[in-house]
């Protein structure tokens, strides 16, 4: 049996100090997904990212959460390219 709530780690592969968690919680018969980026040593929130909300599993809820995450490190990434092309 799985218990929650249930924490994913996600190395970075650009930073040696900060990677992603996805935590899964379920809350009666739904999950619920929070994703931040924390540091390595302390584990503490660096930036939250997004939490989603009335997923079908806790399967469904880890996937969409590496997927935001990713997402949101596109976004991050395409912002620098742009600030670092004006």
């Amino acid at each position: 049996m799985v218990e929650f709530p249930l924490e994913n780690y996600i190395d970075l592969e650009n930073n040696p100090y900060l990677m992603g968690r996805i935590t899964v919680n379920r809350v009666a018969r739904e999950y619920h997904a929070e994703v931040d980026i924390i540091h390595k040593e302390s584990h503490k929130i660096f930036k939250h990212v997004a939490i989603i909300y009335r997923l079908s599993s806790a399967e469904e809820a880890t996937l969409s959460g590496v997927q935001k995450l990713r997402r949101f490190l596109i976004e991050l990434e395409n912002e620098q390219e742009k600030k670092n092309g004006d």
